[in-house]
């Protein structure tokens, strides 16, 4: 993380990020995004999957996603980032 940025959202589904995107750009918000495959790490000769398949891992917590803000946005970002992952 930067020094300059806050986290946002930190979570494992692809939809949220995109209603934590969408929330962000139509209030003009500018964010970075970042995607951390945990099944991608490189142990010894290759990663995770590739040396131990997949096999009883819970895809659905596979990758991670955090967006993140500028510090002097994050108020109203989580503010937003609230609103559009709770509201019915």
């Amino acid at each position: 993380m930067c020094f300059f940025k806050e986290d946002v959202y930190i979570g494992y589904s692809m939809g949220d990020l995109a209603k934590v995107r969408q929330a962000l750009a139509n209030e003009g918000i500018k964010y970075s995004y970042k995607v951390f495959d945990q099944s991608a790490q490189w142990i010894g000769r290759g990663t995770s999957r590739g040396n131990y398949g997949s096999m009883g891992m819970n895809m659905d917590y596979s990758k991670q996603y955090t967006v993140s803000v500028k510090k002097k946005d994050f108020e109203q970002a989580s503010y937003l980032v609230n609103r559009a992952l709770h509201s019915k």
